[in-house]
This record gives C-alpha cells, structure tokens and sequence, in this order.
C-alpha cells in the first residue's frame, strides 16, 4: 500500500513561492537570449552515488529522512580516492543528490543542506576535479518519489521543487561558474508520448526560468523526458530557452538485455535479469544454447521463486536472450544513434561540447556478482566512448565507486580496475592501494 502521510510543511510553505517562480513565468517560449557564460569543459568524468544520495531514515519512522542528511561516515569519501580519479584522467564527477531531504527541510533546514551539498562539491574541487551537481530523486521516501515530483506542474511537489533547485542555484554563487553545473533532474520519468513531452518541456522551462532569476551565470545541465534517453533529448527546443549556458545530455545502456544482465531488481518485468550472464558482444556472438541452458540451471537450484513461476521467469529470459541474438546489436547502431544527437546538436546551433553523455555503464562479472564478461563489457565501454569522443561529447561512467558499473575492484576503495581503466583511454598508472 502506497504511504499517505501529508505533504511535508515545506512543500507547503513553497505552495506560494513556487506559484511566483512558475506561474508568473511563460512556461514555453524564453525571454531576450542570455549572454555566453564561461563554463566547464566537461570531457571525462563519472558519476558518484554515495556522497549525497539514499539518505539516512529515521528508525522508527523510514518515510521520514534523518537530519542532518548524508552526515554518517559512510557518505565520506577519501581524498585518495578522488585523487586517483584526477590521476587516471577524469577531469569531473557527476554527484548524485537525492532530492528528498531537501524537499523535506524546512527553510531554515535547507540552508544547512545547501551547505553540505557546499562542502562536498569544495571537497571534489580540491582534487581539481570539476563537479556536476546532478539532482537525483528516489524512491527511498515515497512522498518524494520521481513520479509524484513530475505528476503534476501545477502541483504543491513541482512547485516545491523548482524552489529547491533555485535555491541550491543561489547557494552555488559562492563556487565558481567555470568548474560546476547544476543538472535539473536526473532521468525524468515522464514525457512518453507528444502530450506529457510537451509538458515536461514546459516544467523544464519553469526551473531555468526561477534559476535564472537567481543565479544568470550557472552552467546548466538540461535532460529530455523518457528517462533521459536519445528520443527525449531529440524532442527538445533548444529556442525554448534561449541560453548559450546550458549543457544537453542524453543516457545510453542500450541494449538493455545486455547491459543489465545479472542486475537484481524487484521490478517484475525485470525479474529473471538477475539469471543472466554469458551474453556476448556484438549480440550476434551470443552462443543461445549455451546461456539458455545456464540460465534453466540457474532457476532450478534458486530457492526464492515459487515452483509456478519459474517456468515464467524461464520463458521470459530464454525468449529475451533470443531477441538479443536475433538483433545484431553491435557498434554500428551505438555510431547510428549517437548520429542523432549529433545530427540533432548541428541543426539547433549546439556546440559538439555541450552534448553530455551524462551515464553509461555495463554490469561486470566478478566471483561474487553476475554480468558480462569482462572482453565484451570492455569493447561495448571502448565502443560508448569512441563514438562519444569522435563526435566531441563529454561523458560520465555511471556510479564509478561500485563493482557492478564503475571503475573500483572494491566499493568504495581503491585499487581502480584496469581494464575498465583501459576501454575508457584512462591511465593506469595511479598507485594500487587498497585504502581509500
């Protein structure tokens, strides 16, 4: 059953400022053009998940974030391992924030997470590494879920969010322009039809439009609907915003299948992904027998499903692994698709650098985990990134201090993994240290 509790009294206290940055604003059509601001040359970077996301929850109540947020040692991370980032060839991390405690704060609460949010991006820029601030919402608080932020524009949570982000905007003036963006909403789950695209672009104009307000000069990071995908970032008017000073990403896992294979998910038409390994890159190396049997294998000694479903899940997964073979996914679709956003950027007038492949990523097998094999998962890495870098886009590999995508041996830890390291041209000369 899905938790009822009230909106917080931020959300309501926002009711009104909110209604000011939005309603008294054109959604759709921007205003005179802004002015070119310096900013950031984001090349190579990667994303963090651990510094300011999944916040604590109270004990007694786990719908209610602890305060003050992310202030438990597990949120640290050590200035070694920042380090080795800069030295194997990064040049900025795409922080992830939850935007749930700050949705929950009240005002005077929000100014001590701006703060936070503050000195965590004072921390990575000592490493004279650039930082994207990349609001991130979860489900962990369902309140404040992605979904029910986006449900409604005209809605108290929208309203509450623009003035969230307006006012880390604002805090954001005392870092400087040229090394940090602020990325407005991390895979929108929304806009998968022309109507609900076209209003997503509306909500989009209604945050640039209260952080201008605030803060002209703060490069900004613009995702289309669909989850961030290609199609999303192609439905976008870059006219509707009138502003040299922004960033436009688009996320990349495709082909999920493969990509996925061996992610443990509760999401139910993604069940029996956690049975899958062996499938090769390109698709069409897939040995189909050879993974099916292994997969039949694995679900018959898995005690957790019940008896009745493991033909389903079976079924599901040989019929997917199929479809994987059968659709000869190699490079040439990753060059095709990556065509379209270039194709895309030279038509609105968009520099090559200020398309931001802001995630990708692939599951690594390991002894403890399932995913690909470590050749295939590093020709699809080393294809991403070609067919980034050959067209000038900057790229971020996502949550590179986990095992399962990222760039350590160890979460959290150091050594970096070489032959992740290798298919993205990074260096791997840091010293191989196991402590952060």
């Amino acid at each position: 059953m899905r938790n009822k509790k009230l909106l917080s009294r931020r959300i309501v206290l926002a009711s009104a400022a909110g209604a000011a940055c939005v309603a008294a604003l054109p959604l759709i059509g921007a205003g005179p053009p802004l002015a070119a601001s310096p900013a950031p040359r984001l090349r190579r970077g990667g994303s963090i998940h651990t510094m300011m996301n999944w916040a604590d929850v109270e004990p007694g109540d786990p719908q209610r974030y602890a305060w003050p947020p992310f202030s438990t040692p597990h949120f640290n991370i050590g200035a070694g391992l920042l380090r080795a980032y800069r030295q194997c060839g990064l040049d900025h991390i795409r922080m992830t924030i939850d935007s749930g405690p700050f949705l929950q704060a009240d005002p005077e609460q929000l100014k001590q997470a701006n703060q936070i949010l503050l000195e965590r991006c004072r921390q990575i820029l000592a490493e004279d590494l650039q930082v994207v601030v990349d609001f991130h919402p979860t489900q962990q608080v369902e309140r404040f879920g992605p979904e029910r932020i986006v449900a409604n524009e005209t809605g108290a949570l929208f309203k509450a969010y623009v003035v969230v982000l307006a006012s880390v905007a604002e805090a954001m003036k005392e870092l400087d322009p040229t090394r940090v963006a602020l990325e407005l909403m991390n895979e929108p789950p929304y806009g998968y039809d022309g109507f609900t695209a076209a209003r997503w672009r509306r909500m989009l104009s209604a945050m640039h439009r209260a952080i201008r307000q605030v803060n002209p000069a703060l490069p900004l990071v613009i995702s289309g609907a669909a989850g961030g995908g290609i199609p999303g970032l192609l439905s976008l008017q870059p006219s509707d915003f009138n502003d040299p000073n922004l960033f436009w990403s688009f996320h990349y896992y495709d082909p999920h299948v493969f990509t996925h294979q061996g992610v443990v998910t509760s999401q139910s038409n993604m069940l029996y992904f956690r049975y899958l390994s062996g499938l090769a890159w390109p698709a069409d190396r897939t040995n189909v027998q050879a993974v099916t049997t292994l997969i039949a294998a694995k679900i018959d000694v898995d005690p957790r499903p019940p008896i009745a479903d493991r033909e389903r899940l079976k079924q599901e997964a040989f019929d997917a692994v199929e479809q994987y073979e059968k659709s000869k996914f190699s490079e040439d679709r990753i060059r095709a698709d990556f065509g379209k956003v270039e194709a895309w950027a030279r038509d609105n007038g968009i520099a090559s650098e200020r398309i931001y492949l802001g995630e990708f990523g692939i599951m690594r097998e390991t002894p403890e985990q399932p995913g690909a094999k470590s050749h295939d998962r590093e020709a699809w890495m080393r294809a991403i990134r070609a067919s980034a870098e050959r067209r000038g886009f900057g790229w971020a590999l996502w949550d590179i201090n986990d095992t399962q995508m990222g760039l350590v041996e160890q979460r959290n830890r150091l050594p970096l993994h070489d032959g992740t390291l290798s298919a993205l041209g990074l260096s791997s000369r840091p010293p191989r240290q196991t402590t952060p």
